[in-house]
């Protein structure tokens, strides 16, 4: 009696992880389907285990073995990209740009850790987001070291900062009504133009911030035009590389700095059996990347990203 209730609860769980890794990608335009197609390891992780279980346990396994590689398959063919073996980087005189992205977390108070891994890695150009007036104080020394800069320090979730040691010109937009604000800077990197967006869309935990987010990421893909054909896009997305709402953004020219350097999760910080990816730093396709890597908990709910890269 109890191996049955066992085969059932097993049976349970196989078709709950089919359900969550498939559903999302298939019906994406409803908030609460799409939250869930954020974790293609787990789920990849959960159906092999399952797997391993029907194996010794069922007597009958074909239907069971069948939907769990099924399962299985599906979500490795979400993350075998992020860990394709790249093509060496040829050497060149060219300097490298290092850029960086920061979710400081308005309930964050450790501003020294934050301090010092910006001090430690130094990058050329850094995006801010949960940007707030306590950051704004506590962060003035390094705030000083980049002398172009465009803050929006807010005292919700959507402040904003970008700063610069490469001459920038940036401006805050709203790309649509129910976006948040976000900075697009325009630069030049050996005698070429060179634009990048700092966003932070809503967390799409309603429907109505389900639309604004979607609307945010939309607008670059339907005005490419206006961006300079060297374009990096970066900060926390609030969605993840696996939702099919992240996948226009990457059908148009733009790739996920991540292939080749694994999956790179940066949130939940401390939650490290949850990960996902919600840090992002998108660059077209004339962009080359040498270098890319999360970074310790710097006591965010987030982790924070380097990527180095070289123009083409």
């Amino acid at each position: 009696m109890m191996k049955s209730y066992l085969i059932k609860f097993v049976w349970i769980c196989i078709i709950a992880v089919w359900v969550l890794s498939v559903l999302p990608n298939l019906i994406s335009t409803y908030w609460l389907f799409d939250l869930f197609s954020h974790y293609k390891l787990q789920y990849a992780l959960a159906a092999f285990l399952l797997l391993l279980v029907v194996l010794f346990l069922f007597q009958k396994k074909r239907l069971a073995v069948v939907l769990l590689t099924v399962t299985l398959l599906w979500n490795i063919g979400f993350l075998y990209p992020y860990y394709f073996h790249q093509d060496p980087v040829e050497a060149t005189d060219q300097a490298d740009l290092k850029i960086g992205s920061i979710n400081l977390w308005s309930g964050n108070t450790d501003f020294n850790a934050v301090q010092n891994y910006i001090l430690k890695e130094d990058p050329d150009i850094l995006a801010l987001v949960e940007f707030n007036p306590f950051w704004e104080k506590n962060l003035k020394p390094i705030l000083e070291k980049y002398r172009y800069k465009k803050l929006l320090p807010r005292s919700d979730n959507f402040g904003i900062a970008l700063l610069s040691k490469i001459e920038m010109k940036s401006d805050v937009v709203v790309f649509s009504p129910l976006s948040k604000p976000s900075i697009v800077g325009n630069f030049e990197l050996h005698k070429k133009p060179v634009s990048i967006i700092a966003m932070h869309p809503d967390a799409p935990l309603s429907n109505y911030a389900f639309k604004s987010r979607n609307e945010q990421l939309h607008y670059i893909v339907n005005n490419r035009s206006t961006f300079a054909q060297h374009l990096i896009i970066i900060g926390d997305f609030n969605t993840s590389s696996f939702s099919n709402h992240f996948d226009k953004l990457i059908d148009d020219g733009l790739k996920d700095s991540r292939i080749g350097y694994g999956l790179l999760p940066t949130w939940p910080a401390n939650y490290f059996a949850f990960q996902t990816t919600l840090d992002h730093c998108l660059i077209s396709e004339n962009i080359e990347v040498l270098s890319r890597t999360a970074g310790e908990n710097i006591g965010s709910d987030h982790l924070p990203i380097s990527v180095q890269i070289r123009l083409h």
